[in-house]
């Protein structure tokens, strides 16, 4: 009898705002190459779909909510809606700081853990160490 086993994907929802999205592509390239998986909106929602429920769908999946923080998604409605989502489903909220300060967070992202994007390197590490062989 041989033995099979599976690998089991840290899957994080990757927010962020449009005017971000080359850094964000690039985050989950980086996420996907240590072995997670990532939901971002421009790839995972269809054409013609409630995006709200899509949303809320696509957090109920994950493992973790990562906000790329920049000037641009801290005004953006649309982070809020995710964060105050990932919040209610008690997801771990990630914030990565882009050219942000701390106390510029929206309310829903106050009290969550923060790391400037020059620790992601250290993330993606510790995304890899969550993949896990069962």
């Amino acid at each position: 009898m041989t033995s099979q086993s599976t690998t089991t994907k840290h899957r994080v929802f990757l927010s962020h705002s449009r005017q971000d999205k080359w850094v964000c592509h690039q985050i989950r390239e980086k996420i996907e190459q240590a072995g997670g998986s990532v939901w971002v909106d421009v790839f995972d929602i269809d054409a013609g779909r409630n995006i709200s429920e899509e949303i809320k769908v696509g957090l109920r999946k994950s493992d973790e909510l990562l906000v790329l923080l920049s000037p641009a998604s801290i005004q953006s409605d649309w982070v809020k809606h995710e964060a105050g989502i990932a919040d209610a489903l008690d997801l771990p909220i990630t914030l990565v700081m882009m050219h942000a300060k701390l106390e510029d967070r929206p309310k829903p992202l106050q009290d969550r853990r923060a790391i400037s994007i020059n620790e992601l390197p250290d993330y993606f590490d510790a995304i890899g160490a969550n993949t896990e062989s069962v």
